[in-house]
């Protein structure tokens, strides 16, 4: 863990007065303030890991006494133990729930979101398109997309959300506004037209797509979770697993500007390469029972769960009962322009 540069020692104390005029000034001399040369950053989020078995009850309550059209969405947000709003500083994730006869309100907003499909199967309308969701698939809103949720089955719909309200605060451009009349949007498109187009390695001659997120808005778990267990034994069945990128299409990059996405798995007993990164990352486990070392700490996990490794920890991850299949979501594409990311591996087996 890193702790900033010290200041001068006793500077302020040594001329009173004149730290006083800069006050009044509304300036700062720069040999004052902590953290401005620190060598490694600093860390301000923690590692916390929350359990389905303890949240989903917490749904389900609320469901008695808040719907969709009320409260917009009826969805539980995780915060920091460190912060008052975000899982990490750029990023937020929770559960949302939509029980069976009920609808989500369309509307739409700057913030980008991902849904990984946990339990139940529904609709998820993005720009006029009904997606189908079933578990483990991944759904996209990216920003400034009108969507809502219809749940025509009859098991309630949990899913993850995942989505860079934090980043977006930060930098003061979160709008929002309600779809004009009614509050579900109309169907323009065939039912997962996006992945006809765009989902079986082929894409439309002469596209003339221009946005900068992803064209598919669903990845399929019966289409990823093949192709995951197809690249480990390729790569030789390593016990610290395979990890696939969920990638645009047309372009290769990330799914949304500001949001990646990624599949890994880990046979049992098998663990991953240690590692930490400066971009942050939310983990949601769709297999198994295992655990994660983060910063010398263990933090257990199981289906649903889902979990934090922050900016610049070192972590690792281990199948204890049964594969391990975890999704994360990461604000690595805000780092890349900036060349900010900034990545460190151990050797396996070193521990994290």
């Amino acid at each position: 863990m890193s702790t900033p540069t010290s200041i001068v020692p006793g500077a302020e104390e040594a001329a009173p007065e004149f730290y006083e005029k800069l006050a009044a000034q509304h300036v700062r001399a720069l040999w004052t303030i902590p953290g401005t040369m620190a060598p490694e950053p600093t860390l301000d989020e923690v590692p916390f890991v929350w359990h389905a078995k303890d949240l989903w009850p917490l749904l389900e309550e609320a469901a008695t006494f808040i719907s969709p059209e009320d409260a917009e969405r009826r969805a539980l947000n995780a915060s920091n133990p460190t912060r008052a709003f975000g899982t990490s500083h750029n990023l937020v994730a929770g559960y949302q729930m939509v029980l069976p006869g009920e609808t989500a309100p369309a509307h739409r907003h700057t913030p980008s979101a991902i849904r990984l499909m946990l339990q139940g199967a529904g609709v998820t309308t993005v720009e006029g398109e009904p997606v189908w969701m079933e578990r483990g698939d991944l759904v996209l809103t990216p920003p400034v997309s009108w969507h809502d949720h219809r749940h025509p089955g009859d098991t309630p719909m949990i899913w993850l959300d995942g989505l860079d309200v934090p980043f977006v605060r930060g930098q003061h451009a979160q709008f929002a506004e309600e779809y004009p009349g009614d509050q579900l949007q109309e169907l323009t498109k065939a039912q997962d037209a996006s992945v006809a187009d765009y989902g079986v390695g082929l894409v439309p001659a002469h596209s003339t797509w221009t946005k900068r997120h992803s064209p598919l808005n669903k990845y399929a778990y019966s289409t990823t979770r093949p192709a995951l267990l197809k690249l480990w034994q390729n790569e030789g069945s390593p016990v610290s697993g395979s990890t696939l990128e969920y990638v645009n299409p047309l372009s290769g990059g990330p799914v949304i500007p500001t949001i990646s996405s990624y599949l890994t798995y880990i046979p049992e007993s098998g663990s991953s390469v240690p590692e930490r990164h400066t971009p942050s990352k939310v983990y949601c486990v769709l297999e198994g029972k295992g655990h994660s070392i983060i910063e010398g700490q263990r933090y257990d996990w199981e289906e649903n769960d889902f979990f934090v490794v922050p900016s610049w920890h070192w972590y690792e991850h281990v199948a204890d009962e049964g594969d391990a299949v975890l999704f994360a979501l990461s604000d690595w594409p805000i780092y890349e322009p900036f060349d900010l990311v900034r990545r460190e591996v151990r050797a396996a087996g070193a521990g994290a």
